[in-house]
């Protein structure tokens, strides 16, 4: 993990701040999958997830203990700039992460903001603890994701064509599957047939459990390989299906995907970088251990035709990439300084720099300079990302806010 220093004096001068990342443990992460990814100190066992940010659940460190959120609420202006506090409210509305995917995550969605501030405000109501294992709504904050591959990785996003569906459920000539198939007469995609899968119970429950555990046919699929590796994972669940209703991607090092709200997804394997709105909000329907609600899922699910979307990322500047999903919250840039100074992208609030691979060194219009090893991030503040230079090797992840950016090309 990376030292820190507060580099500031006085309230309204120019800050950087080098942070301790944060480094999550879940079940699903690689052993010593960070060490190996981002040259973190191996713990020898599961690492999932590396947070920078100011998120209240893991907020990056200041070498005197303080977590980034607290000195965020300390001088929210003095760090994010007006605009960011009047667009955002006085927090920091992004969270940067590395992903190191040994094991499935759950099938998931994220609300809009408008049904996070109401399914926040009736879990509020009704009295469930912030942190009760039973909570879905954690924040009152919408959640737009990007992914950035970093290796091959593997994705279910969004639903199939009926077409392939229908296909795939008839060449497995399971009789079990025929209430699936049932609900894919006339229907425009998966969603009726999923929300089924979601919310079985008893017999039926186990019987589709079953019918997952047994699937095969000749052509041996992609489909068929994950459904079965789901299924040796979750022998009880029937959600272990899902490959037959929701879009199989797989995403290669350097490309990027935007997942909308209400969009069911659940990552599979691989590793990357995510930048997403700084949220707890995770509605889960299985595939999982935790809490799973899954008619809250059901009744979230995105209009037809919302699905996952590429990014490719476009080159804006020598070095620089950026990767636009045309959301307020956030927007990714890669940089790779490859021996030479390069011009960070400027703007009206805070960035985030993320190292992944060498030693760059990321260097303000005051002329303060930070390295960051391998795993380390840095703050800058909005006063401080006029002329910002990064040079070295490696590559740089740069975090910031996309409603600077304007509308997405093409709206």
């Amino acid at each position: 993990m990376s030292r820190v220093r507060f580099c500031s004096s006085g309230v309204g001068s120019p800050v950087v701040l080098a942070l301790t990342t944060r480094l999550q443990a879940y079940a699903w992460g690689a052993v010593d999958g960070m060490a190996e990814l981002a040259g973190t100190e191996p713990t020898g066992g599961p690492e999932a997830e590396l947070w920078a940010g100011a998120h209240p659940k893991a907020p990056s460190l200041l070498d005197d203990g303080r977590g980034l959120d607290e000195v965020v609420a300390e001088g929210p202006e003095r760090l994010l700039g007006r605009h960011v506090v009047d667009r955002f409210g006085p927090r920091l509305p992004f969270l940067l992460k590395l992903l190191c995917i040994a094991r499935n995550l759950s099938i998931q969605l994220h609300p809009t903001a408008a049904q996070a501030q109401e399914g926040f405000a009736r879990e509020e109501a009704a009295g469930i603890e912030l942190d009760a294992p039973s909570r879905t709504y954690r924040d009152p904050f919408a959640k737009p994701e990007v992914f950035v591959a970093l290796r091959p990785t593997w994705i279910l996003a969004g639903f199939r064509r009926r077409a392939d569906v229908v296909s795939d459920l008839r060449r497995l000539g399971d009789p079990v599957l025929d209430p699936l198939t049932e609900r894919m007469a006339g229907a425009p995609d998966g969603r009726d047939a999923l929300a089924h899968l979601l919310g079985v119970s008893g017999p039926e429950r186990s019987a589709l459990a079953a019918a997952a555990a047994r699937a095969d046919d000749c052509s041996d699929t992609a489909v068929i390989g994950w459904i079965r590796r789901l299924a040796a994972a979750y022998p009880n669940d029937p959600t272990a299906l899902a490959p037959l209703l929701l879009e199989l991607r797989r995403v290669s090092p350097g490309e990027g995907v935007l997942l909308p709200a209400g969009v069911p997804h659940a990552y599979l394997h691989g590793a990357g970088v995510e930048l997403m709105g700084a949220s707890d909000n995770v509605v889960r329907g299985g595939l999982t251990a935790k809490h799973v609600d899954p008619a809250e899922l059901a009744r979230l699910l995105a209009p037809p035709g919302v699905a996952m979307v590429a990014l490719p990322g476009r080159d804006v500047a020598e070095g620089t990439r950026l990767y636009d999903p045309g959301e307020a919250e956030i927007a990714l840039y890669r940089i790779e300084p490859d021996g030479s100074a390069v011009t960070a992208p400027s703007g009206h609030g805070p960035a985030l720099a993320l190292a992944v691979g060498g030693a760059p060194e990321v260097t303000t219009a005051s002329g303060r300079t930070e390295v960051l090893g391998r795993g380390r991030a840095v703050l800058v503040s909005a006063s401080e990302r006029s002329a910002c230079r990064i040079s070295g090797t490696g590559s740089v992840w740069w975090a910031t806010t996309g409603d600077e950016l304007g509308p997405p090309s093409g709206s």
